[in-house]
C-alpha cells in the first residue's frame, strides 16, 4: 500500500466539495462516508483508488491509440501508393 503524500499545494477542503455545485454526487457521497471513518484508512484507500482509476484512464487511452493506428498505417500507405493525391 502507497504512504500518505502531503501536496505541496492544499486542494479543496471537505466543506468547500460538499458545498460544490459542481462536486459529483458519488464523490460528494464518497467523501461523507469517508468522513466516517478512520481519516488514515480512509486516505490510504482513497490512494489505491485514486491508482487504480488511474491505471484504467491508462488503459483507456492505450487502448483508444491502438484502435486508431491501423487508421493512421492505412493512410501513409494510400500517401505511398498514389504520391500524387488521388484528386
Amino acid at each position: 500500500m502507497t504512504s500518505l503524500q502531503i501536496p505541496l499545494r492544499p486542494g479543496p477542503t471537505a466543506e468547500e466539495v460538499l458545498s460544490d455545485p459542481a462536486a459529483s454526487m458519488w464523490l460528494q457521497m464518497a467523501l461523507k462516508g469517508a468522513l466516517l471513518r478512520d481519516p488514515v484508512d480512509s486516505a490510504n484507500d482513497a490512494a489505491v483508488l485514486a491508482a487504480v482509476l488511474n491505471e484504467r484512464v491508462e488503459a483507456c487511452l492505450r487502448d483508444a491509440q491502438s484502435a486508431t493506428a491501423p487508421t493512421q498505417d492505412r493512410a501513409r500507405h494510400a500517401d505511398a501508393a498514389f504520391p500524387g493525391g488521388m484528386d
